[in-house]
C-alpha cells in the first residue's frame, strides 16, 4: 500500500505573487496539500524607469559591493542593466544567489543566515570601512541594512528598482477564502503579512499561521496572529515546507 502524503488533506493558503507562488505551490501539492493561492502583492517597476536605468548605471560603475536582498531585486536590476559589472556581489540567502548564478553573476558573500543583520556582519569581515555599497532593493525594504552599513561608515547607495503594489485579484481571492476552511496560511514577507491583515481582521483568521522567517515572524506577531511554524535557520521556501512537514507530524504522532 502507497504510504499516505504528508500534506494529505491539508489546505494551504499561499499569499505571494503569483510568478512567486509556481514552485511553493507545486512542492506543496507533490506532498498532497491543497494550495489555495491568495496572491496579496505584485511588483513593477517604479515610475521614470528611463531616468532609473541611467542611474543605476552610474550607480554599478562606481560601486565596490553590490548587494541583492531578494529574488526581485535581482530580476529587474537585470531587465533595467545590461553592462559590465567590477564590484564584488552579495546576496541574502540561497534563492536570490541562485538567480544571480542565472544571470551570469556570481555571488562572493552570502550570510549564513538569511536577514539583513547578518548581512552587515558578513559585509564587515570582508569588506573594508569607506568603501563604497549599491543596495539593490523594492520600496518596501527595511531600511535596517542602509542605516547600519552608513554607521558604520561605508558609503551607501540604494537603488529602488521595483515597487509592491496590491493584486486586486488577490484581493477577490482573500474574500473567497472568508468562507472557505483552510488548515495553514503562509507569509513569505511582511508586505504579505500587511496585506493580508488590512483586508481581513485578525479575529478571522481560524487556521494556523507559518512564516518564511523571523522578520516575517515578528510583522505577524506585531499585528496579533499567533504563530505556528517558523524555520530556524533556513528561510527560504524549501525550508518552510520541511517545518510545516515537521509540524503536521508532531501533531499527528502526539499521544
Amino acid at each position: 500500500m502507497e504510504s499516505r502524503l504528508p500534506l494529505a488533506n491539508k489546505r494551504i493558503v499561499i499569499t505571494r505573487s503569483k510568478e512567486q507562488a509556481v514552485d511553493f505551490s507545486n512542492r506543496i501539492e507533490q506532498l498532497g496539500g491543497a494550495v489555495i493561492t491568495v496572491p496579496l502583492i505584485q511588483f513593477s517597476f517604479p515610475k521614470e524607469v528611463d531616468i532609473l536605468e541611467n542611474e543605476l548605471a552610474a550607480n554599478v560603475q562606481n560601486a565596490d559591493v553590490i548587494v541583492f536582498t531578494s529574488v526581485n531585486g535581482v530580476d529587474f536590476f537585470q531587465k533595467l542593466y545590461n553592462g559590465k559589472m567590477n564590484a564584488q556581489i552579495a546576496a541574502v540567502g540561497t534563492k536570490t544567489r541562485k538567480a544571480l548564478q542565472n544571470i551570469g553573476l556570481e555571488t562572493t558573500m552570502m550570510p549564513n543566515f538569511f536577514t539583513a543583520e547578518h548581512l552587515v556582519e558578513t559585509l564587515k569581515e570582508h569588506v573594508p570601512l569607506h568603501k563604497s555599497i549599491l543596495l539593490i532593493q523594492g520600496n518596501l525594504a527595511r531600511p535596517v541594512l542602509r542605516e547600519q552599513l552608513q554607521s558604520l561608515g561605508y558609503n551607501v547607495k540604494q537603488m529602488i528598482v521595483y515597487e509592491n503594489k496590491v493584486d486586486e485579484q488577490g484581493v477577490e481571492a482573500l474574500e473567497q477564502l472568508k468562507k472557505d476552511s483552510v488548515d495553514m496560511i503562509t507569509f513569505t514577507s511582511p508586505s504579505t503579512v500587511h496585506s493580508f491583515l488590512s483586508r481581513i481582521n485578525q479575529n478571522e483568521v481560524n487556521a494556523k499561521v507559518a512564516v518564511i522567517g523571523p522578520i516575517t515572524k515578528n510583522a505577524a506577531e506585531k499585528a496579533g496572529l499567533s504563530v505556528h511554524v517558523c524555520p530556524p535557520e533556513d528561510y527560504t521556501t524549501d525550508g518552510l515546507i520541511r517545518e510545516i512537514v515537521a509540524y503536521y507530524y508532531k501533531e499527528e504522532t502526539k499521544i
